[in-house]
C-alpha cells in the first residue's frame, strides 16, 4: 500500500479531514447567508422636496431704534407695573394682546407677568437681536426699595408695524427668562 493510501485509510487522519470538511462547509454556509440574506435591502433614494430649496436668509442687524427702546420702556412703566394698564393695552401687539378687550385688559388679570420694579436706576440691558422690523432684549429688573422680591431677567420682544410715518413699535413679548409664554384663553 502506498505511504498516501494508508494515510486516507488512517481513522486519525479521517477524523482531522471529517472536521476540516466540516469547517469549510459552515464557512461556506455562512458567507451565502451574509452576502445573500443579510445584505442591506435595495432602499430607493429619498425623494427631493417639493418645490425649490428654502434657503433661510440671515437677517441683517441693525443698532436699536430709540423709538422701540421708548416703547419697551414706556410697557415696562404701564403694564408690568400695572400703573396704567391703558396705556399698556395700546402699546401691546394683537400677539400679545390675544383677544383681550380694552376693558377686559384693565382688569389686570393680562398676559403680562408683573413686577415690582424699580425704576429710578436704569435696568441692564442685554441685545439678543435687532433686526430692522423685529427686536428681543433681556432685561434686568431690580425690586422697589424694601420689596423682598429676587432680581429678575425678563425677555421683551418687539415688532414694528406699518410703513413711513405710520411705522411703530408694539411689544409681542414679554416673559421671565428660562419660560414660555402660556395663553390665558
Amino acid at each position: 500500500m502506498s505511504a498516501i493510501a494508508s494515510r486516507f485509510s488512517s481513522p486519525r487522519f479521517q477524523r482531522k479531514l471529517f472536521w476540516l470538511g466540516g469547517a469549510a462547509l459552515v464557512a461556506g454556509v455562512t458567507a451565502v447567508i451574509v452576502t445573500q440574506v443579510w445584505t442591506n435591502p435595495n432602499v430607493a433614494p429619498p425623494l427631493p422636496p417639493p418645490g425649490p430649496v428654502q434657503v433661510p436668509t440671515k437677517e441683517k442687524t441693525v443698532p436699536v431704534d430709540p423709538a422701540a427702546q421708548r416703547v419697551g420702556e414706556q410697557f415696562i412703566r404701564t403694564a408690568v407695573i400695572r400703573t396704567n394698564l391703558a396705556e399698556s393695552w395700546r402699546l401691546s401687539a394683537p400677539d400679545l394682546r390675544e383677544d383681550f378687550t380694552l376693558k377686559r385688559w384693565q382688569s389686570g388679570n393680562i398676559p403680562v407677568v408683573p413686577y415690582p420694579a424699580d425704576l429710578s436706576r436704569p435696568a441692564p440691558v442685554k441685545i439678543e437681536y435687532s433686526y430692522k422690523d423685529r427686536l428681543l432684549l433681556l432685561i434686568l429688573l431690580n425690586p422697589k426699595a424694601g420689596d423682598t422680591t429676587k432680581p429678575q431677567l425678563f425677555h421683551l420682544g418687539l415688532h414694528a408695524f406699518g410703513k413711513g410715518k405710520h411705522r411703530h413699535w408694539l411689544v409681542d413679548y414679554w416673559a421671565p427668562f428660562g419660560s414660555a409664554r402660556v395663553p390665558l384663553g
